[in-house]
């Protein structure tokens, strides 16, 4: 019988840079920057304290983005057979 769990492996924390997100998925860091504009990737924003800069950093939330991928309507073609 299929399982329907799906196991993510978060390698040391859930929040990931754009950057590094970037480089682990295969997406130009432009395309992702873009994504995060139109609200496409959840963010959270983090103000460092060793930080040299009063901005805040942003972060994709990969378990918002795992739970959003789990509820998509989306089927593969090739799953739907």
């Amino acid at each position: 019988m299929a399982s329907n769990n799906i196991h993510i492996h978060l390698d040391g924390s859930p929040f990931l840079t754009p950057e590094r997100f970037a480089d682990l998925s295969g997406i130009p860091l432009k395309a992702v920057q873009k994504r995060i504009q139109r609200g496409e990737f959840p963010v959270e924003s983090f103000n460092l304290e060793d930080s040299a800069t009063s901005r805040a950093k942003k972060y994709i939330n990969m378990v918002k983005l795992a739970e959003m991928a789990a509820s998509s309507p989306f089927v593969h073609p090739r799953l739907s057979r």
